[in-house]
């Protein structure tokens, strides 16, 4: 079996769940090749102690320096080591750790939030080579494919702090409109009007759908539910349930006020 092969090989073994036998594979593989760039990459992926795929990834930059992923990979590795400042993002990785989520896949989805895709295709990939099973593999997979996607179509990303102000202004806009049909678009002959009122309870309620709606470390999940990751499940029902209740309500005052408008309307007008 040539080198191809056995890495080929070794790789199929991988993505069956069989690590151990694809680890032992690769390892025969650079006993006998040891410039084998794909091999020593796979190899990082499925050694178990931090120092091993240190060395591993080393292996890959010895080999080929310019492979900026293996890099990004290295960096990430020597700061769970200790060996280097940890930059924000990875302090707070630290911190959801250290409240029980010990998550790799989480890592990848936080570097997707930062826009740094190459950085999180590279993780998603040494996941995929640790899967235990097809269906945590094809899992894995699809977000791979995903990424790649995105990065052959140069999709441009948005931060995700841009993506809910934009989505903050959706409903408020809406509200003002029919506000303004209310009012007969004379909207300073009646500032008085409850209606009024209830404007800023919409804006603030679409901020909090929109923050619901958007996967983002925010300040919300910290303050109120005590999370430092971006908000479990619950947390996100309850803040977007919340929004839309903020919402809906002044929506239903407007068409209150529609319905007994025209109840009192009628030809020709009522002289007041």
């Amino acid at each position: 079996m040539n080198s191809s092969e056995l890495l080929r090989h070794a790789v199929e073994l991988a993505r069956a769940g069989e690590k151990e036998e694809a680890r032992d594979a690769l390892l025969r593989l650079v006993e006998e090749d040891t410039q084998n760039e794909l091999a020593w990459m796979w190899l990082a992926g499925l050694v178990d102690s931090l120092e091993d795929r240190i060395i591993a990834c080393e292996n890959v930059l010895t080999i080929n320096p310019a492979n900026d992923k293996a890099r990004a990979y290295l960096e990430g590795l020597k700061r769970r080591k200790g060996t280097t400042s940890p930059s924000r993002d990875v302090k707070e990785r630290r911190t959801v750790r250290q409240h029980g989520r010990n998550n790799p896949m989480e890592d990848a989805k936080y570097l997707e939030q930062d826009g740094k895709y190459d950085d999180a295709l590279m993780l998603y990939k040494v996941e995929a080579a640790k899967a235990s099973d097809t269906r945590t593999f094809n899992e894995i997979y699809k977000n791979i494919i995903r990424l790649e996607k995105a990065q052959a179509e140069k999709i441009k990303y948005i931060a995700p702090g841009a993506s809910i102000l934009r989505l903050t202004f959706v409903w408020p806009l809406l509200y003002l409109s029919f506000l303004l049909v209310q009012l007969g678009m004379r909207p300073l002959d009646h500032m008085t009007s409850y209606l009024w009122f209830a404007f800023p309870w919409v804006a603030l309620g679409s901020y909090l759908v929109a923050v619901s709606s958007v996967r983002s470390r925010h300040l919300i999940w910290k303050r109120l539910f005590l999370d430092n990751g971006d908000g479990t499940t619950l947390a996100r029902m309850v803040v977007g349930t919340l929004g839309w209740i903020m919402i809906l309500i002044p929506m239903a005052l407007i068409l209150i006020d529609s319905l007994n408008r025209l109840s009192m309307f009628q030809i020709p007008p009522r002289l007041f």
